[in-house]
């Protein structure tokens, strides 16, 4: 019985099978990327004229979506149709009781983006009574109720999704953060540096100008006799005093360590915008009249480079265990002789 098919055929049609799976698998792919699972995409209105609205809903918009036949979620910007959720811009202030409007809560000015609650430099100015020997003044005060804000901030011209961790560590949008002037004051100890349309952090401060990194690892080998790093002498977490844009906490993750910085809101402008931006924690405050929200034994390190702390005032009492060219590393005595002499003194409680 004859066969009806020749042995010389056979290498032909098993390339033409795997071509047939190739081209399915492809398919397969390309519809992932373009399909309807994609991210969606946020489309402005566009700059035609647009049909007339009333006074009431004259700059008010809302998201509505759309499926085209691509199958890809479209988010439009629209005034005209019936609005659902509205958008007013206006300067409000807190009232008693707080009232939100059927419409929601108001949206600031864009002069506001800047704003931090508590922290309005010019009403702090008005005070007169502030003890600015003590930094009072760099404290969070808030004003009366009738003169706080009740409204969103705003995000600033040109605001972009911020670059995710670890990139964000050395480089996040220069539009997210717009301070050109820290970058002018403090660009030669390498605290940031313009790059056009981003920052970059290259690691630098004010004691550590050659890198955070190197710096870590010599707060390491004073600590340890060169026997180890800070994680090894059981620092787990840290309190960075005047923490400039974080730098220092950014380089402590590789070696698992948790750090809580904070810096005043002052002449340096905002200096937690540029750590918050990287994706670090980070608060506006200072070491004055008020005590952290920390209980005590919070933290096994407390890290400061010139940031307006006297140490050694207030009947505070530190040992010195080392010191090498301006780095000096001092630890609280366990023994109580040095708080007793204090009191004696009179320049202490207990």
């Amino acid at each position: 019985m004859g066969r009806w098919w020749s042995p010389a055929a056979e290498p032909r049609s098993v390339q033409l099978l795997l071509l047939g799976v190739a081209l399915v698998a492809a398919a397969f792919y390309a519809g992932t990327l373009f399909g309807s699972s994609a991210s969606p995409a946020l489309v402005l209105p566009p700059s035609g004229p647009r049909s007339p609205v009333s006074s009431r809903t004259q700059g008010e918009y809302f998201l509505r979506p759309c499926v085209p036949a691509s199958g890809r979620l479209i988010f439009f910007f629209s005034a005209a149709d019936a609005p659902l959720f509205l958008n007013k811009v206006s300067l409000t202030y807190r009232t008693k009781p707080v009232s939100v409007p059927d419409y929601g809560v108001d949206v600031c000015p864009l002069e506001y983006n800047e704003h931090i609650p508590c922290h309005d430099a010019a009403y702090i100015r008005s005070l007169k009574s502030l003890d600015r020997s003590r930094h009072e003044d760099l404290e969070s005060i808030c004003p009366p109720r009738e003169k706080r804000l009740f409204c969103l901030v705003p995000p600033p011209n040109d605001y972009k999704i911020p670059i995710r961790w670890p990139t964000s560590r050395d480089y996040v949008w220069h539009s997210n953060v717009n301070h050109s002037h820290l970058a002018e004051v403090k660009g030669g100890q390498n605290w940031v540096h313009d790059k056009g349309k981003l920052w970059w952090f290259p690691g630098g401060g004010t004691h550590f100008k050659h890198g955070a990194s190197e710096y870590i690892e010599r707060l390491g080998n004073m600590t340890t006799n060169s026997t180890g790093d800070l994680r090894s002498a059981g620092v787990v977490q840290v309190l960075d005093v005047g923490c400039g844009v974080a730098s220092f906490s950014a380089y402590l993750l590789p070696l698992g360590i948790q750090t809580m910085s904070f810096a005043p809101k002052d002449g340096h402008e905002n200096q937690i915008q540029f750590a918050l931006e990287r994706g670090i924690g980070a608060m506006i405050s200072v070491l004055a009249t008020k005590q952290l929200p920390y209980p005590g034994n919070s933290f096994e390190m407390v890290h400061c480079s010139r940031c307006r702390v006297d140490w050694h005032e207030n009947a505070m009492c530190w040992k010195l265990i080392a010191k090498h060219v301006q780095t000096a590393i001092w630890v609280k005595p366990e023994e109580e002789s040095c708080r007793l002499k204090n009191v004696d003194m009179k320049l202490l409680n207990i």
